[in-house]
Formats: structure tokens, C-alpha cells, sequence
């Protein structure tokens, strides 16, 4: 008696419980259009925005400044910075490009202390971790005193 034996199933490589004549399922692809923008992404766009916004204004400063009369070296060696809120604001009113680009570089300032304020925002409404909350609002007041108390 002549037993003839079969050969085993052909089986797939990827799974070898599976024959190899099953069909084959197509990858779950994720819609992009679903895509839930983590707090990394939104950290990277504040950080973008707020550099280009400061830049934009710093350039639009210079511009202005060469428009109404070019500068001297005299006058750009004794440049002072001005910090009051107040002086920069009638300045800007004023059309005076030295107050346009202070208005520049506190954007500029401004982008990580925003940045770190949306990150807390993200972590209480979005992720609901309120440890990181914490953790970032401390963040947070402590560079919010830094740059307060620096004089």
C-alpha cells in the first residue's frame, strides 16, 4: 500500500496561521484630516508664529526707520532700549521705526512665555494630565518673575 503523503499548507509569511490564499487585508491607514495635533505640534507652530510675527515687525521697524531718515553710526552706537509700555506705544503712534522694532523684539521675548502658557492650556483641556499642568504653570511663573524682576 502505497500511502501518499500531502504537503503541508502553503501559509503566509507574515502570519503562519494564516493559508496563504486567504486574502489579505489592506493596512488601516489613519485620515489625516482626523489627525489630533499633539502638544509638540502645537508648541512648534507658537514658536513658528511668534518668531516670524517678531521678525516681520523688527524688518517693517528698519524699513520705517530708513524711510523717515538714515541712521547714524553716532546715533546706532548710543541706542538705548526702551522697556516702558507706555513710550513704545506713542511711538509706535508716531510712526518712529526705533519703537516699531522694540515692539519686534518684546514679540519675540513674548513667543516662549506663550508658547509654555499654551502648553499648559493643552495638558489641562486636552491630555487632562493636571501633574504637567502643574508642572508647566510653575514653569510658567517662574519665567513670567525672571523677566519681571530682571532690573
Amino acid at each position: 500500500m502505497d500511502s501518499e503523503k500531502t504537503p503541508p499548507p502553503v501559509t503566509n509569511e507574515i502570519d503562519p496561521k494564516v493559508p496563504a490564499s486567504a486574502p489579505r487585508q489592506a493596512p488601516i491607514e489613519r485620515n489625516p484630516i482626523q489627525h489630533e495635533f499633539a502638544i509638540q505640534d502645537v508648541s512648534a507652530w507658537v514658536l513658528r508664529i511668534g518668531v516670524v510675527l517678531s521678525t516681520s515687525v523688527m524688518v517693517l521697524g528698519v524699513i520705517i526707520s530708513y524711510i523717515h531718515h538714515v541712521p547714524s553710526v553716532h546715533h546706532m552706537k548710543h541706542f538705548v532700549f526702551v522697556d516702558h509700555v507706555s513710550v513704545i506705544w506713542n511711538g509706535v503712534l508716531a510712526g518712529r521705526g526705533g519703537s516699531i522694532i522694540d515692539v519686534g523684539v518684546y514679540l519675540l521675548v513674548l513667543t516662549p512665555i506663550v508658547r509654555v502658557f499654551t502648553s499648559m492650556v493643552l495638558f489641562i483641556v486636552a491630555e487632562k494630565d493636571y501633574f504637567y499642568a502643574v508642572v508647566t504653570f510653575f514653569v510658567l511663573l517662574m519665567t513670567l518673575g525672571a523677566l519681571l524682576f530682571i532690573h
